[in-house]
């Protein structure tokens, strides 16, 4: 089920979990967060948070939008909930958004660009 949240620190386990194990809060935190016009989705099972994606307010090329914070839970990757999230936040935005990605995902971005 997909879910919207004003608040990032709900997402904050995973995020960190994910995207920085072991690291200090600052690696894997951002600035804008808590920004009124930060967007957090997320998508829960059984009442887990199992994927997470973010969009910042950064603009860059002519998009308005970073995303940022993308991660989905080790059981349920491989099962289109990645792409269901980047769908659900680019029809919320109705905007072009930017990203940095790490190698082993570029392909996921590429494909859905």
């Amino acid at each position: 089920m997909l879910i919207e949240r004003v608040k990032a620190n709900e997402f904050y386990c995973l995020r960190e979990s994910i995207l920085r194990p072991g690291q200090p809060k600052e690696n894997w935190t951002f600035k804008e967060d808590d920004d009124k016009k930060t967007l957090h989705l997320g998508m829960e099972h059984d009442g887990e948070i199992i994927a997470i994606v973010s969009l910042l307010p950064e603009e860059k090329e002519g998009s308005k939008y970073r995303l940022r914070g993308m991660a989905v839970h080790e059981e349920f990757r491989g099962q289109g909930i990645g792409q269901q999230l980047l769908v659900a936040l680019l029809e919320k935005t109705g905007e072009s958004v930017w990203c940095t990605a790490r190698k082993q995902v570029q392909g996921f971005y590429s494909k859905n660009s």
